[in-house]
């Protein structure tokens, strides 16, 4: 099940409600914030549910959806934010829970693009706002841009939260190791490396509620980034230590080709700059890196003109399950962790029992 951020559905059951679904990274993190920002200012008695998981696969985004709607009616009044991660499932869709509620969603995966959704009739009253080229953080705060004509408190919102938005959208590697030399990109790649620290070292939970807390702030941006920028050492720190774990462990695999690399026991939080260091390492000579969970999913990284989101959406469909996301980084599971759960608890409870007799 996805983490709960934020949940004032006890509040008031009269006033509409806003349901957000996001990705749990930075980018669907202030995304998530952004909405919750805006949707106040339209009204501020509104009550909300935010939710978050790293796990963006079709199967966990529909139990998360049977849970909102289990515990929560929706109507037209309502209102339902996909952040960074795809939409439920067609079947899912088609049992109309979200009929008469306005859906929407704002996402840049190639695996997501719209179109796919096209000729399924239950998806005529989903919005999506989508685009390959700009992160979600981006996109979202995008999408309430046209407030800024209906009053000055949206357009001094906007102005303050587009510092973070910007540095956001440079927070994913292979973003931000594109910037050049100038002062300016200078500043947005030392934001966007403070922002991966901060992340990953606060976890979901309270890096949302730092961006979020500190909105009222008159020095939003220099406080946000202040104190993420001292979170860099500890994580440049941990990252050393995982870098040579990853060395220690990893194995080969000829993939039509291509030299790829399998490493077991590297946390999703760390994926992408392990990732990154090991196809940077000419020594290695890896263009792909495949990094399996413990939670039943595997992530791929890859360099060159290697599209990698291929390769996990056609993995997801052989093995049952679905997959797919950026051309140079995506994911797929490959088998249930309910299944892997159940597997190690036999293990334990045969073990203890032998222990028993011992």
């Amino acid at each position: 099940m996805a983490d709960i951020l934020c949940d004032t559905r006890l509040k008031s059951e009269e006033t509409p409600k806003v349901i957000i679904l996001t990705h749990g990274d930075a980018d669907g993190l202030v995304s998530a914030m952004i909405v919750k920002a805006f949707e106040e200012l339209q009204n501020k008695n509104k009550t909300f549910l935010i939710m978050s998981s790293m796990d963006v696969t079709l199967e966990q985004t529909d139990k998360t959806f049977d849970y909102i709607c289990k515990y929560t009616s929706l109507g037209s009044k309502d209102r339902v934010y996909i952040l960074d991660r795809p939409i439920p499932s067609v079947e899912w869709l088609k049992m109309k829970y979200l009929a008469y509620t306005n859906v929407i969603n704002i996402d840049h995966h190639l695996t997501n693009n719209p179109t796919i959704y096209k000729d399924e009739c239950c998806c005529d009253d989903i919005y999506f706002y989508w685009d390959d080229k700009l992160s979600a953080a981006y996109l979202t705060l995008e999408w309430f841009k046209p407030l800024i004509e209906k009053g000055e408190n949206y357009k001094k919102m906007y102005e303050k939260l587009e510092p973070l938005a910007e540095a956001t959208s440079c927070w994913d590697i292979f973003t931000w190791k594109n910037l050049g030399n100038s002062p300016k990109e200078l500043l947005l790649k030392k934001r966007a490396l403070s922002i991966n620290s901060a992340e990953k070292i606060l976890g979901a939970g309270a890096f949302y509620n730092f961006i979020t807390k500190k909105l009222n702030s008159k020095n939003y941006t220099e406080e946000v980034f202040d104190y993420f920028m001292l979170l860099d050492e500890a994580y440049n720190m941990k990252i050393d230590n995982l870098y040579d774990f990853a060395k220690r462990v990893i194995s080969d695999f000829d993939y039509k080709g291509h030299k790829l690399g399998i490493i077991y026991g590297i946390d999703g939080d760390y994926q992408s700059i392990i990732g990154d260091k090991i196809l940077d390492d000419k020594k290695l000579d890896y263009e792909i890196v495949a990094f399996l969970n413990v939670y039943g999913t595997v992530s791929f990284r890859s360099k060159n003109n290697i599209d990698v989101s291929e390769i996990a959406k056609k993995l997801g469909v052989l093995v049952g399950y679905s997959g797919g996301g950026h051309k140079h980084a995506s994911g797929c599971r490959i088998c249930d962790k309910d299944e892997m759960k159940k597997k190690m608890m036999e293990i334990f409870e045969h073990s203890m029992n032998k222990i028993k007799v011992l």
